[in-house]
């Protein structure tokens, strides 16, 4: 888990700002869905963005949702 998360912890933007990451990493960056819930939440929070704003932030987290319950359909069966 660690493997996963401390890397989507530093450059998503928890602690310091993801556009500080070279481009070529940008739309890597731009794609994990803790940025997407991190830019929702300060747009939300801080500008009142409501949810027609915040469109493309909840489209990266269904298609990651969706993603994820795929794979786990695929990959854990009842015996």
């Amino acid at each position: 888990m660690n493997l996963v998360m401390m890397p989507m912890w530093i450059v998503s933007g928890v602690f310091f700002s993801a556009q500080r990451f070279p481009d070529l990493l940008q739309p890597v960056i731009k794609v994990l869905p803790l940025t997407a819930i991190i830019d929702a939440l300060r747009a939300n929070m801080l500008q009142g963005a409501g949810f027609a704003q915040l469109a493309p932030q909840m489209a990266i987290l269904g298609c990651w949702m969706v993603a994820c319950f795929t794979l786990a359909l695929r990959i854990f069966r009842w015996r």
